[in-house]
């Protein structure tokens, strides 16, 4: 049974269990479900309510149960997904964590080169179709979550590669780009744009040897060439000063 055939029968299955408990809970009522979100999720409370007093009632940890039924969850860790309502992309589940409520599992999906991982309840989510099997000569590619590593690999050997060996990283490096832009939906130069390396940082700009040159005499710490009352001019001796006395004068 494949992922989607699964979600559907789960759905189905569900629907079923909560329109019997709406039928016994109020026989006397028409049906809001799908209809009214507060409705259904008042509903879904008080049925849950319920499922935790039988638990309770039969000595069983209610807690561990609905652990256990979230290790069921239709999808794990790894597998591919689109995402109707992100304009039908395709991404790689990454991880998975749970709504304010509690009550429903929210999955962690990341779509290739976007900025953010995109959080999406499984009701929004549908299996994604098999990657295309792309073979470089690093060995074949099977899973979107492979092209990064491999593209980054082949980037590296492109750097130091021989002009004869150069045309054959550059068409794998086409082939996984195509491949991958064709599964995701995500444009093939936006693609580019983020695998690609970045250039360095333009360096900056040589200072005039003039300017270099009082940069050099000019002390590092200006408050420390200043001093802090202004010094008191030096006395300059006066001219018939003698400031010795030599041999031929008197003691």
């Amino acid at each position: 049974m494949t992922n989607h055939d699964l979600n559907a029968t789960q759905l189905t299955r569900a629907t079923q269990i909560l329109r019997t408990y709406e039928q016994r809970a109020f026989p006397s009522g028409g049906s809001l479900l799908d209809r009214d979100p507060l409705y259904t999720r008042a509903l879904l409370g008080a049925l849950i309510g319920d499922l935790e007093h039988y638990a309770t009632n039969h000595g069983l940890d209610f807690t561990e149960v609905v652990s256990s039924g979230r290790a069921t969850a239709p999808h794990k860790v790894g597998d591919e997904v689109r995402l109707p309502q992100q304009d039908g992309r395709c991404g790689t589940i990454v991880g998975w964590t749970n709504s304010r409520s509690e009550t429903e599992t929210i999955y962690l999906v990341e779509i290739p080169s976007m900025p953010h991982v995109f959080a999406e309840p499984a009701a929004h989510l549908i299996p994604a179709p098999p990657f295309p099997r792309t073979d470089t000569s690093l060995g074949a590619v099977l899973h979107a979550d492979q092209v990064e590593r491999t593209y980054v690999s082949l980037t590296a050997r492109l750097a130091t590669a021989k002009a004869a060996d150069r045309p054959a990283l550059e068409r794998d490096r086409n082939k996984l780009i195509t491949a991958l832009s064709s599964w995701s939906g995500v444009p093939a130069h936006q693609l580019r744009d983020e695998l690609d390396p970045k250039p360095p940082p333009d360096a900056p700009a040589a200072r005039s040897r003039d300017a270099a040159a009082a940069a050099d005499d000019f002390p590092h710490d200006i408050t420390k060439g200043i001093p802090s009352t202004p010094a008191a001019p030096a006395q300059r001796p006066s001219r018939w000063t003698n400031p010795r006395r030599g041999p031929a004068q008197a003691a």
